[in-house]
């Protein structure tokens, strides 16, 4: 349940946008380590580059010895305090790239992390729409199996019987036709011979007349 919570809110994180902000917000922060990471690097190059010339400067100094004047001393003396400062600046600023570089990593190994999270909620996402989409298939299939058992069963005797029906009813309707047509055949038959009786008894009246 806990996982089905979880699911559905990184499901409708991505829906209205909201991962893609988050995932956004990691990488301008890894780019902003990353920025940090290279001025860490160019201020460690400086200071190394400054230190180095501090001791070319000195061991300049110490070649010539035995020749310094004044200022040579002078200059030798603040060159040692600058060179003990640039060591310290060069431990520093070392140190700070060796921070600036396990930021970087800690950032985007996590930025990994949230890209290979997200993957995986899209697989079990996808698997999950897979599954219901199956299931549904399955659904489908059955249901339609039930309407066409029940069209066997139901429909078809239904259809069976109107059909037989119909066709009883128009056999009547056929029949009380025929009757019909019979029966005035019939009637103008009789009606016909009627009146060839009639002709006849006339006939045979008028005969009986003219013999006398």
């Amino acid at each position: 349940t806990e996982s089905a919570f979880s699911l559905v809110g990184s499901h409708l994180n991505r829906v209205t946008g909201y991962e893609e902000i988050e995932t956004l917000k990691r990488r301008v922060r890894i780019e902003t380590t990353r920025q940090i990471a290279r001025e860490a690097k160019n201020a460690y190059d400086q200071a190394v580059i400054q230190r180095s010339n501090s001791q070319r400067e000195v061991n300049d100094l110490l070649q010539r010895k035995s020749n310094w004047t004044d200022n040579d001393v002078s200059r030798f003396t603040t060159l040692v305090r600058e060179d003990h400062l640039c060591e310290q600046e060069e431990v520093r600023a070392k140190a700070a790239v060796a921070a600036a570089d396990d930021a970087v990593d800690r950032e985007f190994s996590q930025l990994m992390r949230t890209i290979l999270a997200r993957y995986h909620e899209e697989q079990v996402w996808s698997d999950k729409i897979r599954s219901a989409s199956t299931y549904g298939s399955l659904a489908a299939l059955g249901l339609n199996m039930v309407i066409f058992i029940l069209a066997i069963i139901v429909v078809e005797p239904w259809k069976r019987r109107r059909l037989a029906q119909t066709f009883e009813r128009k056999i009547e309707e056929m029949s009380a036709e025929n009757t019909a047509m019979v029966e005035g055949s019939m009637k103008d038959l009789t009606r016909h011979f009627v009146e060839q009786e009639k002709l006849l008894s006339e006939m045979i009246k008028a005969s009986s007349k003219s013999s006398e």
